[in-house]
Protein backbone atom coordinates (compact mmCIF):
# COMPACT_ATOMS: atom_id res chain seq x y z
CA UNK A 1 0.00 0.00 0.00
CA UNK A 2 1.55 3.13 -1.18
CA UNK A 3 2.09 5.70 1.98
CA UNK A 4 1.41 8.84 -0.51
CA UNK A 5 -2.26 9.17 0.20
CA UNK A 6 -2.00 8.60 3.98
CA UNK A 7 0.63 11.62 4.23
CA UNK A 8 -1.65 13.52 1.65
CA UNK A 9 -4.43 12.89 4.48
CA UNK A 10 -2.51 13.53 7.26
CA UNK A 11 -1.09 17.08 5.26
CA UNK A 12 -4.54 18.36 4.90
CA UNK A 13 -5.72 17.67 8.61
CA UNK A 14 -2.66 19.41 10.17
CA UNK A 15 -3.26 22.05 7.83
CA UNK A 16 -6.94 22.72 8.93
CA UNK A 17 -5.62 22.64 12.49
CA UNK A 18 -2.90 25.29 11.70
CA UNK A 19 -5.70 27.35 10.43
CA UNK A 20 -7.76 27.05 13.53
CA UNK A 21 -9.65 24.16 12.72
CA UNK A 22 -10.77 22.15 15.87
CA UNK A 23 -12.03 19.02 13.88
CA UNK A 24 -10.64 17.91 10.35
CA UNK A 25 -11.30 14.56 8.14
CA UNK A 26 -9.64 13.59 4.59
CA UNK A 27 -9.81 11.02 2.71
CA UNK A 28 -7.10 10.68 -0.27
CA UNK A 29 -8.08 8.58 -2.68
CA UNK A 30 -6.88 7.26 -6.54
CA UNK A 31 -8.72 5.01 -9.16
CA UNK A 32 -8.38 3.74 -12.02
CA UNK A 33 -11.23 3.14 -14.39
CA UNK A 34 -11.33 0.98 -17.79
CA UNK A 35 -14.45 -0.52 -19.79
CA UNK A 36 -14.75 -1.59 -23.48
CA UNK A 37 -18.31 -2.24 -25.28
CA UNK A 38 -18.24 -3.94 -28.72
CA UNK A 39 -21.88 -3.64 -30.44
CA UNK A 40 -22.69 -5.93 -33.60
CA UNK A 41 -18.57 -6.79 -34.29
CA UNK A 42 -17.53 -3.56 -33.71
CA UNK A 43 -16.01 -1.71 -30.89
CA UNK A 44 -18.60 0.76 -29.96
CA UNK A 45 -16.89 2.59 -27.03
CA UNK A 46 -13.69 2.30 -25.34
CA UNK A 47 -13.13 4.70 -21.94
CA UNK A 48 -10.21 4.68 -19.46
CA UNK A 49 -9.81 7.18 -16.53
CA UNK A 50 -7.59 8.03 -13.64
CA UNK A 51 -8.89 9.86 -10.95
CA UNK A 52 -6.84 10.95 -8.34
CA UNK A 53 -8.48 13.60 -5.22
CA UNK A 54 -9.04 14.74 -1.85
CA UNK A 55 -12.19 15.82 0.35
CA UNK A 56 -11.61 17.13 3.17
CA UNK A 57 -14.99 18.21 6.32
CA UNK A 58 -13.86 20.85 8.64
CA UNK A 59 -15.16 21.62 11.58
CA UNK A 60 -14.24 25.44 12.58
CA UNK A 61 -15.84 27.69 15.71
CA UNK A 62 -19.12 25.16 15.62
CA UNK A 63 -19.40 25.18 11.50
CA UNK A 64 -18.93 22.93 9.03
CA UNK A 65 -18.37 22.46 5.83
CA UNK A 66 -17.01 19.97 3.22
CA UNK A 67 -14.68 20.40 -0.05
CA UNK A 68 -13.15 18.46 -2.65
CA UNK A 69 -10.33 18.80 -4.77
CA UNK A 70 -8.20 17.30 -7.59
CA UNK A 71 -5.18 19.28 -7.02
CA UNK A 72 -2.64 17.47 -4.78
CA UNK A 73 0.37 20.07 -5.34
CA UNK A 74 1.53 21.24 -1.71
CA UNK A 75 1.19 24.95 -2.84
CA UNK A 76 -2.31 24.18 -4.50
CA UNK A 77 -3.50 22.43 -0.94
CA UNK A 78 -2.19 25.56 0.68
CA UNK A 79 -4.40 27.48 -1.04
CA UNK A 80 -7.14 25.07 -0.95
CA UNK A 81 -7.17 24.81 2.76
CA UNK A 82 -6.93 28.58 3.44
CA UNK A 83 -10.03 28.95 1.46
CA UNK A 84 -11.96 26.44 2.64
CA UNK A 85 -11.03 27.80 6.45
CA UNK A 86 -12.37 31.15 5.66
CA UNK A 87 -15.41 29.65 3.97
CA UNK A 88 -16.26 27.91 6.72
CA UNK A 89 -15.79 30.64 9.39
CA UNK A 90 -18.89 32.12 7.95
CA UNK A 91 -21.42 29.94 8.04
CA UNK A 92 -24.08 29.46 10.34
CA UNK A 93 -23.20 26.82 13.40
CA UNK A 94 -24.60 23.83 13.66
CA UNK A 95 -24.18 21.82 17.29
CA UNK A 96 -24.80 18.49 15.36
CA UNK A 97 -21.96 18.57 13.39
CA UNK A 98 -19.11 16.62 14.99
CA UNK A 99 -16.52 14.16 14.18
CA UNK A 100 -17.43 10.33 15.00
CA UNK A 101 -16.70 9.09 18.73
CA UNK A 102 -13.33 8.00 18.76
CA UNK A 103 -15.08 5.13 20.89
CA UNK A 104 -16.70 4.30 17.40
CA UNK A 105 -12.70 3.66 15.98
CA UNK A 106 -11.77 1.26 18.22
CA UNK A 107 -12.66 -2.70 17.22
CA UNK A 108 -11.60 -2.94 13.29
CA UNK A 109 -11.42 -5.78 12.13
CA UNK A 110 -7.61 -6.42 11.33
CA UNK A 111 -8.00 -9.53 8.89
CA UNK A 112 -8.29 -9.78 4.79
CA UNK A 113 -11.61 -9.02 3.43
CA UNK A 114 -10.52 -10.49 0.02
CA UNK A 115 -10.75 -7.41 -1.74
CA UNK A 116 -8.54 -6.90 -4.11
CA UNK A 117 -6.99 -9.16 -6.82
CA UNK A 118 -3.67 -7.85 -8.02
CA UNK A 119 -3.16 -10.72 -10.41
CA UNK A 120 -6.22 -10.01 -11.72
CA UNK A 121 -5.83 -5.67 -12.29
CA UNK A 122 -1.86 -6.82 -13.43
CA UNK A 123 -3.28 -9.27 -15.74
CA UNK A 124 -6.30 -7.36 -17.77
CA UNK A 125 -5.21 -5.15 -20.49
CA UNK A 126 -6.72 -4.05 -23.81
CA UNK A 127 -6.61 -7.13 -25.43
CA UNK A 128 -8.39 -9.15 -22.28
CA UNK A 129 -10.97 -6.48 -22.25
CA UNK A 130 -11.49 -6.95 -26.09
CA UNK A 131 -11.32 -10.60 -26.30
CA UNK A 132 -13.66 -10.89 -23.40
CA UNK A 133 -16.25 -8.84 -24.93
CA UNK A 134 -16.19 -10.75 -28.53
CA UNK A 135 -16.33 -13.71 -26.42
CA UNK A 136 -19.63 -12.63 -24.97
CA UNK A 137 -21.20 -11.79 -27.97
CA UNK A 138 -20.63 -15.01 -30.24
CA UNK A 139 -21.82 -16.57 -26.83
CA UNK A 140 -25.00 -14.63 -27.44
CA UNK A 141 -25.14 -15.16 -30.82
CA UNK A 142 -24.68 -19.22 -30.28
CA UNK A 143 -27.88 -20.02 -28.73
CA UNK A 144 -30.79 -21.45 -29.57
CA UNK A 145 -32.86 -18.91 -31.38
CA UNK A 146 -30.30 -16.59 -32.33
CA UNK A 147 -31.51 -16.00 -35.67
CA UNK A 148 -34.28 -13.84 -34.06
CA UNK A 149 -31.76 -11.64 -32.93
CA UNK A 150 -31.43 -8.04 -34.12
CA UNK A 151 -28.62 -6.52 -32.50
CA UNK A 152 -25.91 -7.56 -29.37
CA UNK A 153 -24.31 -5.68 -27.10
CA UNK A 154 -21.56 -6.60 -24.63
CA UNK A 155 -19.24 -5.01 -22.46
CA UNK A 156 -16.35 -5.17 -20.04
CA UNK A 157 -15.29 -3.10 -17.05
CA UNK A 158 -12.37 -3.45 -14.13
CA UNK A 159 -12.03 -0.63 -11.27
CA UNK A 160 -8.74 -0.85 -9.02
CA UNK A 161 -8.27 2.15 -6.45
CA UNK A 162 -6.53 2.90 -3.22
CA UNK A 163 -7.42 5.25 -0.33
CA UNK A 164 -7.09 6.83 2.83
CA UNK A 165 -8.57 8.30 5.41
CA UNK A 166 -7.45 10.35 8.85
CA UNK A 167 -9.76 12.10 11.21
CA UNK A 168 -8.10 14.42 13.88
CA UNK A 169 -9.38 13.11 16.53
CA UNK A 170 -7.69 9.67 16.50
CA UNK A 171 -8.63 7.72 13.03
CA UNK A 172 -6.08 6.69 10.07
CA UNK A 173 -6.73 4.12 7.96
CA UNK A 174 -6.43 2.88 4.05
CA UNK A 175 -7.29 0.14 2.11
CA UNK A 176 -7.31 -1.42 -1.54
CA UNK A 177 -10.13 -2.55 -4.01
CA UNK A 178 -10.94 -3.71 -6.84
CA UNK A 179 -13.65 -4.87 -8.81
CA UNK A 180 -14.25 -6.35 -12.54
CA UNK A 181 -17.71 -7.13 -14.49
CA UNK A 182 -19.00 -8.94 -17.60
CA UNK A 183 -22.61 -8.00 -19.15
CA UNK A 184 -24.41 -8.60 -22.47
CA UNK A 185 -27.54 -6.90 -23.75
CA UNK A 186 -29.66 -8.45 -26.96
CA UNK A 187 -32.57 -7.14 -28.90
CA UNK A 188 -34.67 -9.82 -31.15
CA UNK A 189 -37.22 -9.39 -33.37
CA UNK A 190 -41.00 -9.95 -32.69
CA UNK A 191 -44.12 -10.22 -35.02
CA UNK A 192 -45.43 -7.09 -34.58
CA UNK A 193 -42.56 -5.20 -35.21
CA UNK A 194 -41.03 -4.71 -31.67
CA UNK A 195 -37.69 -5.32 -29.93
CA UNK A 196 -37.57 -6.78 -26.70
CA UNK A 197 -34.25 -6.99 -24.85
CA UNK A 198 -32.72 -9.06 -22.55
CA UNK A 199 -29.59 -8.80 -20.56
CA UNK A 200 -27.30 -10.46 -18.30
CA UNK A 201 -24.24 -9.57 -16.29
CA UNK A 202 -21.97 -10.52 -13.53
CA UNK A 203 -20.07 -8.66 -11.29
CA UNK A 204 -17.27 -9.60 -8.75
CA UNK A 205 -13.99 -8.34 -6.66
CA UNK A 206 -12.15 -11.33 -8.34
CA UNK A 207 -11.79 -11.66 -11.63
CA UNK A 208 -11.75 -15.45 -11.60
CA UNK A 209 -15.01 -15.20 -10.14
CA UNK A 210 -17.08 -13.78 -12.98
CA UNK A 211 -19.39 -15.87 -14.42
CA UNK A 212 -18.07 -17.22 -17.79
CA UNK A 213 -18.75 -15.22 -20.88
CA UNK A 214 -20.58 -17.96 -22.11
CA UNK A 215 -22.98 -18.60 -19.76
CA UNK A 216 -23.43 -14.58 -20.06
CA UNK A 217 -24.03 -14.75 -23.33
CA UNK A 218 -26.65 -17.42 -23.82
CA UNK A 219 -28.71 -16.31 -20.73
CA UNK A 220 -29.15 -12.51 -22.20
CA UNK A 221 -30.36 -14.16 -25.24
CA UNK A 222 -32.89 -16.17 -23.49
CA UNK A 223 -34.21 -13.54 -22.07
CA UNK A 224 -34.72 -11.25 -24.62
CA UNK A 225 -36.53 -14.20 -26.43
CA UNK A 226 -38.64 -15.25 -23.16
CA UNK A 227 -40.36 -11.73 -24.13
CA UNK A 228 -41.48 -12.21 -27.76
CA UNK A 229 -44.72 -11.84 -27.53
CA UNK A 230 -45.66 -10.27 -24.35
CA UNK A 231 -48.75 -8.35 -23.50
CA UNK A 232 -50.34 -7.75 -20.36
CA UNK A 233 -53.07 -9.61 -18.41
CA UNK A 234 -56.22 -8.53 -16.84
CA UNK A 235 -55.92 -6.48 -13.27
CA UNK A 236 -56.34 -8.26 -10.52
CA UNK A 237 -54.72 -9.60 -7.24
CA UNK A 238 -52.26 -12.15 -7.98
CA UNK A 239 -49.49 -14.39 -6.06
CA UNK A 240 -45.98 -13.93 -7.35
CA UNK A 241 -42.64 -14.36 -7.41
CA UNK A 242 -39.39 -11.60 -7.83
CA UNK A 243 -36.51 -13.03 -9.47
CA UNK A 244 -33.34 -12.58 -7.47
CA UNK A 245 -31.85 -10.58 -10.27
CA UNK A 246 -34.08 -8.14 -9.95
CA UNK A 247 -35.69 -8.36 -6.25
CA UNK A 248 -33.25 -5.77 -5.55
CA UNK A 249 -35.41 -3.02 -7.20
CA UNK A 250 -38.23 -3.87 -5.17
CA UNK A 251 -36.38 -3.89 -1.69
CA UNK A 252 -34.34 -1.24 -2.87
CA UNK A 253 -37.80 0.96 -1.84
CA UNK A 254 -37.90 -0.47 1.68
CA UNK A 255 -34.48 0.98 2.21
CA UNK A 256 -35.11 4.39 2.03
CA UNK A 257 -37.26 4.94 4.86
CA UNK A 258 -34.60 3.68 6.60
CA UNK A 259 -32.01 6.40 6.55
CA UNK A 260 -31.30 9.11 8.84
CA UNK A 261 -32.40 11.54 6.74
CA UNK A 262 -35.87 10.30 5.59
CA UNK A 263 -36.58 10.10 9.23
CA UNK A 264 -35.37 13.78 10.53
CA UNK A 265 -37.02 15.11 7.92
CA UNK A 266 -40.62 13.56 8.32
CA UNK A 267 -40.02 11.49 5.29
CA UNK A 268 -40.52 8.12 6.62
CA UNK A 269 -42.59 5.29 6.76
CA UNK A 270 -40.84 3.29 9.45
CA UNK A 271 -39.53 6.18 11.59
CA UNK A 272 -41.58 4.71 14.63
CA UNK A 273 -41.35 1.46 13.54
CA UNK A 274 -38.33 0.09 15.70
CA UNK A 275 -38.25 -3.11 17.18
CA UNK A 276 -41.97 -3.64 15.58
CA UNK A 277 -43.02 -6.26 12.74
CA UNK A 278 -42.92 -4.88 9.81
CA UNK A 279 -42.59 -7.80 7.32
CA UNK A 280 -43.37 -11.65 7.19
CA UNK A 281 -41.64 -13.51 9.81
CA UNK A 282 -39.68 -15.18 6.98
CA UNK A 283 -37.76 -11.81 6.33
CA UNK A 284 -34.16 -11.52 8.25
CA UNK A 285 -31.19 -9.74 6.59
CA UNK A 286 -27.94 -8.19 8.15
CA UNK A 287 -26.36 -5.42 7.01
CA UNK A 288 -22.34 -7.27 6.88
CA UNK A 289 -19.38 -5.07 5.95
CA UNK A 290 -17.40 -7.79 6.63
CA UNK A 291 -18.19 -10.34 4.34
CA UNK A 292 -15.41 -11.67 1.86
CA UNK A 293 -15.52 -10.47 -1.17
CA UNK A 294 -18.26 -8.62 -0.92
CA UNK A 295 -19.23 -6.15 -3.28
CA UNK A 296 -19.38 -3.56 -0.68
CA UNK A 297 -17.30 -5.08 2.02
CA UNK A 298 -15.21 -2.98 4.12
CA UNK A 299 -13.10 -2.64 7.76
CA UNK A 300 -14.40 1.26 8.23
CA UNK A 301 -17.17 3.39 7.03
CA UNK A 302 -16.76 7.24 5.47
CA UNK A 303 -16.58 8.56 9.23
CA UNK A 304 -13.80 6.27 9.94
CA UNK A 305 -16.39 4.17 12.03
CA UNK A 306 -14.70 0.25 12.85
CA UNK A 307 -17.39 -1.58 10.79
CA UNK A 308 -19.38 -4.81 11.99
CA UNK A 309 -22.40 -7.25 11.17
CA UNK A 310 -25.42 -5.58 12.46
CA UNK A 311 -28.83 -7.12 12.02
CA UNK A 312 -31.98 -5.16 10.02
CA UNK A 313 -34.82 -7.58 9.71
CA UNK A 314 -35.04 -10.30 12.59
CA UNK A 315 -37.97 -12.59 11.41
CA UNK A 316 -39.69 -9.47 9.87
CA UNK A 317 -38.92 -7.00 13.14
CA UNK A 318 -37.46 -4.13 12.15
CA UNK A 319 -33.85 -3.92 14.35
CA UNK A 320 -31.97 -0.90 12.44
CA UNK A 321 -31.44 2.48 10.88
CA UNK A 322 -28.89 3.64 9.12
CA UNK A 323 -27.81 6.81 11.03
CA UNK A 324 -24.28 8.30 10.51
CA UNK A 325 -23.22 10.74 13.29
CA UNK A 326 -24.90 14.13 12.16
CA UNK A 327 -28.39 12.33 11.67
CA UNK A 328 -27.90 10.64 14.98
CA UNK A 329 -26.83 13.36 16.89
CA UNK A 330 -30.23 15.20 15.80
CA UNK A 331 -32.67 12.44 16.42
CA UNK A 332 -30.81 11.57 19.78
CA UNK A 333 -30.23 7.79 19.07
CA UNK A 334 -26.61 6.59 18.61
CA UNK A 335 -25.05 6.19 15.59
CA UNK A 336 -24.85 2.88 13.73
CA UNK A 337 -23.60 3.86 9.99
CA UNK A 338 -24.64 5.84 7.29
CA UNK A 339 -25.58 3.71 4.37
CA UNK A 340 -25.43 0.09 3.81
CA UNK A 341 -22.97 -2.27 2.77
CA UNK A 342 -23.60 -5.82 1.60
CA UNK A 343 -27.24 -6.93 2.79
CA UNK A 344 -27.01 -10.49 3.19
CA UNK A 345 -30.49 -11.90 3.63
CA UNK A 346 -31.42 -15.70 5.62
CA UNK A 347 -32.44 -18.00 2.09
CA UNK A 348 -35.24 -20.58 2.27
CA UNK A 349 -34.79 -24.29 1.27
CA UNK A 350 -36.47 -23.71 -2.45
CA UNK A 351 -34.47 -22.77 -5.74
CA UNK A 352 -36.41 -20.40 -8.35
CA UNK A 353 -38.16 -23.48 -9.94
CA UNK A 354 -39.74 -24.30 -6.40
CA UNK A 355 -40.65 -21.24 -6.16
CA UNK A 356 -42.86 -21.34 -9.04
CA UNK A 357 -44.28 -24.17 -7.56
CA UNK A 358 -45.23 -23.28 -4.68
CA UNK A 359 -46.95 -20.75 -5.96
CA UNK A 360 -49.34 -22.93 -8.70
CA UNK A 361 -50.56 -20.24 -10.81
CA UNK A 362 -49.38 -16.48 -10.78
CA UNK A 363 -46.83 -13.88 -12.45
CA UNK A 364 -43.27 -14.41 -11.91
CA UNK A 365 -41.29 -11.08 -12.41
CA UNK A 366 -38.38 -10.44 -14.07
CA UNK A 367 -37.95 -7.01 -14.78
CA UNK A 368 -39.09 -3.51 -13.82
CA UNK A 369 -39.66 -0.27 -15.60
CA UNK A 370 -40.23 3.00 -14.02
CA UNK A 371 -42.47 3.88 -11.41
CA UNK A 372 -42.14 5.32 -8.34
CA UNK A 373 -42.63 4.63 -4.28
CA UNK A 374 -43.40 7.76 -1.80
CA UNK A 375 -40.80 6.93 1.39
CA UNK A 376 -42.86 8.66 3.59
CA UNK A 377 -46.20 7.00 3.08
CA UNK A 378 -44.71 3.54 2.18
CA UNK A 379 -46.79 3.71 -1.51
CA UNK A 380 -45.69 2.97 -4.72
CA UNK A 381 -46.59 1.57 -8.13
CA UNK A 382 -43.75 -0.04 -10.77
CA UNK A 383 -44.32 -1.26 -14.01
CA UNK A 384 -43.11 -4.74 -14.54
CA UNK A 385 -42.75 -7.65 -16.94
CA UNK A 386 -42.06 -11.44 -16.67
CA UNK A 387 -43.53 -14.50 -17.13
CA UNK A 388 -46.87 -15.78 -16.66
CA UNK A 389 -47.32 -19.16 -14.70
CA UNK A 390 -50.08 -21.97 -14.62
CA UNK A 391 -49.35 -25.32 -12.31
CA UNK A 392 -45.94 -24.18 -11.52
CA UNK A 393 -44.46 -23.36 -15.05
CA UNK A 394 -44.41 -20.85 -17.76
CA UNK A 395 -46.71 -20.26 -20.01
CA UNK A 396 -46.79 -16.70 -21.87
CA UNK A 397 -45.07 -13.73 -21.45
CA UNK A 398 -46.34 -10.40 -20.03
CA UNK A 399 -45.23 -6.71 -20.23
CA UNK A 400 -46.97 -3.62 -19.70
CA UNK A 401 -48.20 -4.14 -16.46
CA UNK A 402 -47.84 -2.29 -12.70
CA UNK A 403 -46.87 -3.94 -9.63
CA UNK A 404 -48.57 -1.42 -7.12
CA UNK A 405 -49.64 -1.35 -3.45
CA UNK A 406 -47.85 0.20 -0.14
CA UNK A 407 -45.05 -1.35 1.15
CA UNK A 408 -46.20 -1.70 5.23
CA UNK A 409 -48.56 -4.36 3.64
CA UNK A 410 -46.87 -5.68 0.85
CA UNK A 411 -43.80 -7.26 3.02
CA UNK A 412 -46.19 -8.67 5.59
CA UNK A 413 -47.83 -10.51 2.41
CA UNK A 414 -43.94 -12.35 1.52
CA UNK A 415 -44.39 -15.97 1.78
CA UNK A 416 -41.02 -17.00 0.84
CA UNK A 417 -37.29 -16.88 0.07
CA UNK A 418 -35.50 -18.64 -2.24
CA UNK A 419 -31.92 -20.02 -2.05
CA UNK A 420 -30.92 -18.51 -4.63
CA UNK A 421 -29.38 -15.11 -3.38
CA UNK A 422 -27.51 -12.57 -6.60
CA UNK A 423 -23.97 -13.03 -6.06
CA UNK A 424 -23.13 -9.91 -8.87
CA UNK A 425 -24.88 -7.34 -5.89
CA UNK A 426 -24.20 -6.12 -2.65
CA UNK A 427 -27.21 -6.96 -2.10
CA UNK A 428 -27.04 -10.87 -1.60
CA UNK A 429 -30.93 -10.91 -2.05
CA UNK A 430 -32.97 -14.03 -3.26
CA UNK A 431 -36.03 -14.35 -4.95
CA UNK A 432 -38.75 -13.71 -3.37
CA UNK A 433 -42.76 -15.21 -3.55
CA UNK A 434 -45.61 -13.49 -2.12
CA UNK A 435 -49.13 -14.34 -1.51
CA UNK A 436 -51.39 -12.48 -3.79
CA UNK A 437 -51.07 -8.39 -4.64
CA UNK A 438 -52.36 -5.77 -6.96
CA UNK A 439 -51.48 -6.07 -10.56
CA UNK A 440 -52.90 -3.68 -13.04
CA UNK A 441 -52.92 -4.34 -16.74
CA UNK A 442 -55.71 -4.78 -19.78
Amino acid sequence: MSTELLEKAWEVVRGAGKRGAQGARASAYRVRESSLEWRDGKLERLQESTQLGLGVTLLVDGRYSAHSTSDLRPEALDAFLDECVAMTRVLSPDEHRKLADPARYQGRFAGELGILDEAGVAATGPDHRKRAAQALEAATRSGPGAERIVSVTSGWSDTSGESALVCSNGMEGSRRSSSFSLWAECAVGDADGRKPEGWWYSAARLRDALQPAGEIGREALRRALAQVGARPERSGEYPCVVEAAVAGRLFSDLLTPLSGGAIQQKRSCLADKLDQQVAAPCLTLADDPLLPAGLASRTYDDEGMSAARRPVFEQGVLRSFFLDTYYASKLGRAPTTAGPSNLVFQGGDRDLAGLLQAMGTGLLITGFSGGNSNSATGDFSLGVKGTWIEGGKAVRPVAEMNLSGNHLALWKRLAELGNDPNPSSSMRIPSLRFEPVQFSGT
